[in-house]
């Protein structure tokens, strides 16, 4: 029989925010629930730590939410008390309920028809586990926020038992990662195997729960798929990315790009050589290829947030994208170091910083609900018929004149990239196609000062049937330039 953690709001709102503090969180992610349950076991409990165990295990959970459910207009604001300090001069922190900047907290939250929130596990717990997490749930006083009070129920039910008041409730299930059909999708932060010990860790070196954090895909039940025999993918260029975020409220000029992604390459270099590969024949990585070698390179990236009306388009991170014709042997060795668990990319030397960057990888399974949505793969590599520049394309030639010539060198671009011919192409002369999309000096579209210095431009590709990112063109791909935003269909870009 499986396994249900109940969870019964005291007051019909749930209160918990998405990473960038946006929105509500919704529907709430089962991490919360393991979490919960690990802040009130002891520690030194070897019979509670089991019973956690075995539960991070277990394949990630159906949520069932109240149906009816609204976001509040405006976020749940109140004063905060600080803690008293010797000051010589009364500030916030000796003046009670009064915050930095003398603003009220503000939180957002979700109106709930029903206070009920469920999690079903597949698995019936043997009889001591299912003690212990019973003793455990009972001690949970709320979840989200420490203002949403709650009572937390665990114990198993029977498999074959309906659901009462049908249609009053959404079950989100844990879906196919490589199953992009779904018409409403989304992750939620799940349980994984580790995750107690990691927790705890995490605890020791004063660093936040949410960094332990695995998005897992999640589907509406009863909601179809898209029907979309006609639209045969196209498959780019590149078969994996791997990405990494900056620090939260970090962010880089992206004038930096091509430093970063130089720093990116030579680290990548250092850590095979550390680990005992021979990096001189990996041509793909270090990118020296004799004349007629026609192998594609891998391609090192930082991502600019751009898209949004609050868009900057400064650098929130960096990737790495893997050719799909990549030998197997090379894409095994990149793979290992770049997520290895000890080890591995963890932080970045740009000559520009002045210290070392620290770096967090973000998984596949990240949607837009994260705060790390510039940086989440899915960002840069959906399935789409228009593609923007999200950062300037130096192109490949000189065009002849700024008339349609250069139309006709970005759709060679296009072809040397390994991206199919498009069929409309656009090229602006100044500014760009997206909101936050930066400009580029000159300075910061050459890498060595000695370089031909090629004309950078934004542009726009509408391509015949959708294409998988990630998208570069021009002479700096290779280097994160011409990396390219993929447009939506029904979205429209300034």
């Amino acid at each position: 029989m499986p396994f249900r953690v109940t969870v019964h709001l005291l007051d019909p709102a749930y209160q918990a925010s998405t990473l960038d503090r946006g929105a509500a969180e919704w529907p709430p992610h089962p991490y919360r629930v393991f979490c919960a349950l690990v802040s009130v076991a002891d520690p030194k409990d070897p019979v509670q730590d089991a019973a956690l165990q075995w539960l991070e295990r277990q394949p990630a959970p159906t949520v069932r939410v109240p149906a009816n459910t609204t976001e509040a207009a405006s976020p749940r604001g109140a004063w905060v008390p600080t803690n008293a300090v010797e000051k010589t001069k009364p500030t916030h922190g000796v003046l009670p309920g009064r915050t930095a900047g003398g603003k009220p907290k503000a939180w957002p939250e979700r109106t709930l028809a029903e206070p009920t929130v469920e999690f079903e596990w597949p698995t019936e717990p043997p009889a001591g586990v299912l003690a212990v997490l019973e003793l455990l749930a009972r001690s949970v006083p709320y979840i989200g926020r420490a203002t949403g009070h709650a009572f937390v129920h665990a114990a198993i039910h029977p498999a074959d038992e309906t659901v009462s008041e049908e249609g009053q409730w959404h079950v989100w299930e844990p879906a196919d990662d490589n199953d992009t059909r779904r018409t409403d999708t989304r992750s939620l932060r799940a349980p994984h195997p580790g995750l107690l010990e990691r927790l705890r860790w995490a605890h020791e070196q004063g660093q936040s729960a949410y960094q332990q954090a695995r998005p897992h895909p999640y589907a509406l039940r009863g909601t179809p798929a898209e029907a979309n025999e006609d639209e045969a993918v196209v498959e780019g260029p590149f078969s994996d990315l791997v990405s990494f975020a900056f620090p939260p409220r970090f962010s880089l000029d992206p004038a930096l790009t091509l430093k970063i992604t130089g720093a990116l390459r030579g680290t990548v270099c250092t850590l095979l050589d550390e680990a005992g590969h021979d990096v001189d024949s990996m041509v793909a990585v270090h990118g020296h290829k004799e004349p007629g070698d026609e192998r594609r390179l891998c391609a090192f990236l930082a991502y600019p947030f751009v898209g949004h009306r609050h868009a900057d388009g400064r650098l929130r991170g960096v990737g790495v994208a893997l050719p799909a014709e990549l030998e197997p042997a090379h894409r095994r060795a990149l793979l290992a170091i770049l997520l290895r668990t000890a080890g591995g990319l963890t932080s970045l030397n740009v000559p520009a910083v002045s210290r070392p960057i620290p770096l967090t990888h973000i998984s596949t399974g990240a949607t837009k609900t994260d705060a790390i949505r510039t940086v989440r793969p899915q960002r840069w590599t959906r399935p789409a018929r228009e593609w923007t520049t999200a950062l300037p394309m130096v192109l490949d030639h000189f065009p002849k004149r700024n008339g349609r010539e250069i139309e006709a060198s970005v759709a060679a671009s296009c072809r040397l990239a390994g991206l199919p011919e498009p069929v409309a192409v656009e090229v602006l002369r100044t500014g760009a196609y997206a909101p936050g999309v930066p400009d580029l000096r000159e300075h910061a579209l050459r890498r060595k000062p000695a370089e031909r210095p090629l004309p950078a431009r934004h542009v726009r590709l509408r391509f015949a049937q959708p294409v998988t990112g990630p998208v570069l063109l021009g002479s700096k791909k290779n280097y994160g330039l011409g990396l390219c935003l993929p447009i939506q269909g029904g979205e429209t870009l300034a």
